[in-house]
């Protein structure tokens, strides 16, 4: 089963969100169980592997040690521009320009303006290459304005990518039962030491009067 199967994403971006996700940072500890990070990608042969699952590679191709290269630094570079908010994604910034040279690897090149509008350029010389259709769901969310609701989730803990089906759109967490609370519950622990320490602080203070 993919991700995309697994968690409500939208059908259009399936390949996108599985891509994005084929990296897994998650290090949390849930009902006493540690989860585990993986990688999809870790190898050329595992890379073949995921784009024939998704009919992205013919029966018998090959990719090379620069396709992988190229993959992990396209993935990468997915990854990083969406950990940025909606308003921070524009043009200049450095996750952009990365964005911008991985995505010229590829057949779909997609060029990010100085304003954050993201458009797909005619292919390149360069050899086709499947994994140009996740720029092309990349340019989809964004020309048909739902770029924004792509985020990755705010917990250092978790990283994952998803889609925000929220009304408003302005989710922080993949999951507010889970790393939502995981979160709240650390910064309530946070500044409960904080206060314990200004209190011993000046209880230590008076002490010396």
């Amino acid at each position: 089963m993919h991700l995309s199967d697994k968690f409500p994403v939208p059908s259009e971006i399936a390949l996108l969100y599985d891509f994005v996700n084929s990296l897994d940072l998650r290090h949390y500890v849930e009902q006493g169980e540690t989860h585990v990070p993986g990688d999809e990608l870790a190898t050329t042969a595992q890379l073949e592997s995921w784009l024939r699952a998704r009919g992205l590679l013919a029966r018998g191709a090959r990719l090379g040690a620069e396709d992988h290269r190229n993959a992990l630094e396209l993935r990468e570079a997915l990854r990083t521009f969406l950990q940025l908010a909606p308003a921070d994604r524009a043009g200049k910034t450095v996750a952009a320009v990365r964005l911008n040279a991985a995505a010229a690897n590829f057949p779909l090149t997609l060029k990010v303006s100085e304003v954050g509008d993201v458009a797909v350029q005619p292919p390149s010389t360069l050899p086709s290459h499947g994994l140009g259709k996740v720029l092309a769901e990349l340019h989809r969310l964004s020309v048909t304005d739902r770029l924004d609701r792509l985020k990755s989730c705010d917990s250092d803990e978790c990283r994952w990518v998803f889609y925000d089906r929220s009304k408003p759109g302005n989710r922080r967490w993949c999951s507010s039962a889970l790393c939502g609370n995981r979160q709240k519950t650390r910064a309530h622990r946070r500044r409960r030491r904080e206060a314990g320490a200004a209190m011993d602080a000046s209880n230590r203070r008076g002490g010396t009067q």
